[in-house]
């Protein structure tokens, strides 16, 4: 017995590596505990060191303020210490809500234009649009249909001022566009192919454009339909037609029922209890009913125009005499 327990310590005895393996746990373990230490301290030293953030306070009442800046301009510094508060804006009045369905006009009380004041003036209209004894109310959509034939060629620039009377008439709420024809074809003043809003400078271009000389010659016959067609494309509120004859005659002369079927095509009814179309044409004749010897311009009215929608613009209402 005293040789096995010899025999197992002198095992023990001659083993190194189960005497060093506590050492090494050791030695590491306090390794690990010194560097973590030094990282603590570190990053503590850094902390100390860096600033600390500045608090933000969003204080509108406050009569002072300190600059993130410092002002490098003294008297300037003395003025914004002894300026004296503004005064208190007042506060707009509360708008009641209306009720639903109610077609009153909603306004901004933030000082800002809402979309109905955009296209609105205080009585909930835009200004009323009159041209040739013609009027219309409450559109913001305008196309003017010119003609501007042979036959108009006395006449062409007294229609002209007219029509730019009535342009100035309108605000920057409203659009408008400007269509001749002679012929076959439609003469559109830029830009064409779409409204534009009518601000002086707009309206002054249109104007300066057709009173340059070479841009409308009047000439040759007289078919509406191109553009009719042109105006309808840019979805109006409202046409004003204007032409002493409206069909023509002779080699240039337009099928009456081929015009008005092709302006019911263009023009439906939207609303069948009321009759009411999409599109407003008021018809303008131009010196005298009689040069309409078919009626035509009256029976647009009637179908597309409505109450007033004709009107008979002679040398009278020129300022010509009978």
């Amino acid at each position: 017995m005293h040789q096995t327990r010899h025999i197992k310590a002198s095992r023990h005895e001659g083993d190194p590596a189960s005497k060093a393996a506590p050492w090494i746990v050791s030695a590491v373990l306090h390794i690990g505990l010194v560097a973590l230490g030094l990282i603590i301290t570190w990053t503590v030293i850094l902390a100390q060191e860096a600033e600390a953030p500045r608090k933000i306070t969003a204080d509108f009442n406050a009569v002072t303020y300190e600059p993130v800046v410092e002002f490098q301009d003294t008297e300037l510094e003395s003025t914004l210490e002894t300026a004296v508060p503004a005064p208190a804006v007042p506060q707009p009045p509360a708008v009641e809500a209306a009720p639903l369905g109610s077609t009153t006009e909603l306004t901004s009380t933030a000082g800002v234009e809402s979309f109905d004041e955009l296209f609105a003036s205080a009585d909930g209209t835009v200004p009323v649009i009159e041209f040739a004894g013609s009027r219309a109310s409450n559109a913001n959509r305008i196309v003017y249909v010119i003609d501007a034939s042979g036959s108009l060629t006395p006449y062409l620039q007294i229609v002209l001022e007219e029509m730019f009377r009535s342009l100035r008439q309108l605000d920057d709420r409203q659009q408008f566009a400007i269509i001749f024809f002679q012929q076959e074809g439609a003469l559109a003043v830029p830009p064409r192919g779409r409204l534009q809003k009518a601000t002086d400078a707009a309206v002054g271009r249109a104007i300066d454009w057709i009173n340059s000389g070479r841009n409308v010659v009047p000439g040759g016959g007289s078919n509406p339909l191109a553009a009719l067609e042109m105006a309808f494309d840019l979805h109006p509120e409202v046409v004003f037609l204007l032409s002493d004859s409206i069909t023509g005659s002779g080699a240039y002369e337009v099928d009456r029922a081929e015009l008005l079927d092709a302006l019911e095509e263009l023009n439906p009814v939207v609303d069948g209890a009321t009759g009411r179309r999409a599109v407003q044409i008021n018809c303008i004749q131009f010196l005298a009913e009689d040069e309409d010897r078919l009626g035509t311009m009256r029976s647009i009215a009637e179908f597309h125009g409505g109450e007033g929608g004709y009107k008979v613009y002679d040398r009278a209402a020129m300022g010509l005499g009978e």
